[in-house]
């Protein structure tokens, strides 16, 4: 009787659960195959977890991509259009003003709590305000250089008297080098230069964010600084036009590197996407030889569970019978 209410344990069980009772006991040496096998399984299962999560950073990263995009696009159109007598400078100094709030705010976007264009320092900020209060360390800094250079600041009325010459001298060189790389890196950006790179098979490990450090946002940052924070508006007409001139230069060229940037991301997008289709198929597979392996005939299950509760349905009758035997019965029928 306990042997076969085991057996109708088992037998329950493998119903209820479509597998072998005791796997271990039923493969035996074929056990390991089985186990291997899940192992593998769940790796696989675990990158494409990570991988879901990466695609979401990344689309959020292009998202923000696209908002500096279109703000870039609309600050070289408005430069486009200043080189023009009559332009209102203010109108230029507002939309380079903008353009710098849109840039910071794209690049100090976060997701899950971690910023995306910070590299591995993921926890960081990469961006200061530039306009805030007290002023930013990138401020100070083209403050402090525009001082070095002119003995002025720039909201000083008599920037009207720098000369295009030393403008364009100031641009090329003092002003060029706050935004190089390791004065980018101490001054303006908070973030690393090494982007985050994650496992999206088991043999490929690929960048998988753009930090804030990259070429493509200092150089945008230079355009509209000397744009919203050299005093334009009070400035002769020569010398703004200097300016003007070396912001849509500037411009145009991120215009074209910010693209690259975007496709770039656009590729790993796709990388990680074609891994997720691997890894699919591969789970399909390991989950049909695992399958193939513990799974039970649910019929010839069904048969031995009715065959086991007629052999206890009996046993628990002759146990009856047994258990109902004495010499009383015996002598009380001669």
């Amino acid at each position: 009787m306990a042997r076969l209410q085991s057996q109708l344990v088992d037998a329950q069980k493998e119903l209820s659960t479509g597998r072998h009772a005791d796997v271990g006991v039923t493969l035996g040496a074929t056990t390991g195959v089985s186990v291997s096998m899940r192992q593998d399984m769940d790796q696989i299962q675990a990158i494409e977890n990570s991988n879901n999560l990466v695609l979401n950073r990344l689309t959020a990263s292009q998202d923000a991509l696209s908002t500096i995009s279109t703000s870039t696009s609309n600050f070289l159109s408005a430069l486009i259009t200043g080189q023009t007598a009559g332009t209102s400078q203010d109108t230029l100094v507002q939309a380079a003003t903008a353009g710098m709030q849109t840039l910071q705010d794209q690049l100090n976007a976060s997701l899950d709590g971690q910023y995306l264009f910070s590299g591995i320092n993921s926890d960081v900020q990469p961006m200061d305000d530039y306009f805030g209060s007290p002023p930013s360390a990138g401020q100070q800094a083209v403050t402090n250089a525009f001082v070095a250079k002119f003995g002025i600041t720039p909201d000083d009325p008599a920037v009207a008297n720098i000369s295009p010459s030393d403008m364009q001298d100031f641009l090329d060189n003092d002003f060029a080098n706050l935004f190089s790389g390791s004065n980018w890196s101490s001054t303006w950006s908070a973030a690393s230069d090494k982007p985050v790179s994650n496992r999206i098979s088991r043999t490929e490990v690929v960048n998988t964010s753009v930090t804030a450090n990259d070429s493509t946002f200092s150089n945008l940052t230079q355009a509209l600084t000397m744009v919203a924070g050299l005093g334009l508006a009070n400035m002769s007409s020569g010398t703004q036009q200097v300016i003007i001139a070396k912001a849509r230069e500037l411009t145009a060229n991120v215009t074209g590197s910010l693209t690259q940037v975007q496709s770039a991301l656009g590729v790993t997008q796709q990388r990680i996407t074609d891994s997720n289709d691997q890894i699919d198929t591969q789970v399909d597979f390991l989950t049909k030889s695992i399958d193939n392996l513990e799974q039970i005939d649910p019929a010839a299950v069904t048969t031995q569970l009715s065959q086991i509760s007629t052999a206890l349905q009996a046993a628990y009758s002759l146990t009856n019978q047994l258990n109902n035997l004495s010499i009383l019965n015996y002598l009380s029928n001669p």
